[in-house]
């Protein structure tokens, strides 16, 4: 029961949230490497990490107030795309975004399809999809370290 009203006022916190993890996709691909490597090659290791955490803090919250919790989407999404773009933080983020409004419009036509006279909450799929996912990833990340 959202409307544009929502979305706009909701619309400048997220395009600020974006953009201050958007400035940190280099020193995070850096990052990647270890924090002395970052910090060798000039990354501000704090300044990279309150960007990312007000970054985060801003767009989530912003989103979350407007649409309510919807789970598991933040964890599915990168973990699926990262075999097409790679490990690189600074691809994954952009494509984690695009394939993240792909994946709840997915669901949301699927709620819409399978159950028209239901008031099938969008939240109950995506964490239908997503707990056997997580399922699946713990399992994996514990054979991998095992």
């Amino acid at each position: 029961d959202r409307s544009m009203v929502h979305v706009g006022l909701a619309l400048p916190f997220i395009l600020v949230g974006g953009g201050l993890l958007f400035l940190t996709g280099r020193a995070l691909d850096a990052l990647s490497l270890g924090a002395d490597v970052a910090q060798s090659l000039g990354v501000s290791i704090n300044r990279t990490r309150l960007l990312a955490i007000f970054g985060t803090a801003i767009g989530v919250g912003a989103a979350t107030a407007v649409s309510g919790a919807i789970g598991f989407v933040g964890l599915i999404v990168p973990h699926l795309l990262r075999p097409l773009v790679g490990q690189r933080p600074s691809r994954l983020l952009p494509a984690s975004a695009l394939g993240g409004a792909v994946f709840l419009l997915a669901a949301d036509i699927l709620v819409r399809v399978i159950m028209p006279e239901r008031d099938l909450k969008l939240g109950v799929v995506t964490a239908i999809l997503g707990a056997p996912f997580f399922l699946w990833l713990l399992l994996s990340l514990r054979r991998r370290s095992a």
